[in-house]
């Protein structure tokens, strides 16, 4: 399963998730839902959601949209997380994301994730794990199952790796018990401002999926610079020429 972050991030961005949706390149994407989304783009979505593809919420508490919510820094957001100084403002932030989406699309998620993993982060993933859903909804948790794809995505991902897994292991604790479905397999880490470094490892992190693997995937334009701070465009487009032609 291939499933694209970031749709709302930037409308080139968009439309190039939208092109490998229809073309069924990918199997779904996570909606930044704070996003400035053109009105038919979100028609095309929700089209694409009727033929089979999957519709998530991509949680944020990083990406600055507007003055209006709560973001920070990742690594502000991670001490925060880490000494226990959530603020107040910051523990209201999913659920109202979740109503967004819903008053949005109309349904409910298929499914959540969170931008840079937030969503795995210390006392973050309690938040998450009462989400609102319905029957099927599953909860991304990024951690391969196997050493084999420990191992190659500690190398195609860097050492900033072995920390989200870490989360994430007790982090898949907490969605569990809360009876949350997850995904069995992940990969797709990959560092995303190093264009050759991602031509280089994601056909590999390709080949090497099993069937019932979670690829996590950030295809893009170029040429849309509303796209993150720190991620290279050009490691985007990269992805999506990749995925355009994969076979």
């Amino acid at each position: 399963m291939l499933i694209a972050d970031d749709f709302g991030l930037g409308r080139g961005h968009d439309k190039v998730i939208l092109d490998l949706l229809e073309n069924r390149r990918i199997d779904g994407t996570s909606v930044m839902i704070d996003g400035d989304i053109d009105p038919q783009d979100m028609q095309r979505l929700r089209r694409v959601r009727e033929q089979g593809a999957a519709v998530g919420l991509h949680l944020n508490l990083t990406h600055g949209f507007s003055g209006r919510n709560f973001h920070r820094p990742l690594g502000e957001l991670l001490g925060l997380c880490l000494t226990g100084r959530l603020p107040q403002q910051a523990k209201s932030e999913f659920h109202r994301q979740a109503e967004a989406f819903r008053t949005a699309f109309g349904f409910l998620p298929d499914y959540y994730d969170g931008h840079q993993h937030c969503h795995c982060f210390p006392g973050l993933s309690r938040l998450a794990a009462t989400l609102p859903r319905e029957n099927g909804t599953w909860m991304r948790v990024p951690l391969p199952r196997t050493l084999g794809g420990l191992w190659l995505n500690l190398r195609s991902g860097g050492p900033k790796v072995t920390l989200i897994m870490t989360l994430t292991l007790f982090a898949g604790r907490t969605f569990r018990k809360a009876g949350w479905a997850t995904n069995k397999d992940f990969s797709g880490f990959l560092p995303l401002d190093r264009p050759e470094a991602v031509a280089r490892w994601l056909p590999r992190l390709l080949r090497a999926r099993a069937d019932d693997t979670l690829v996590m995937v950030h295809p893009g334009r170029a040429d849309d610079r509303s796209q993150c701070p720190g991620h290279s465009p050009q490691s985007r487009a990269a992805e999506a020429e990749i995925l355009y032609h994969q076979t």
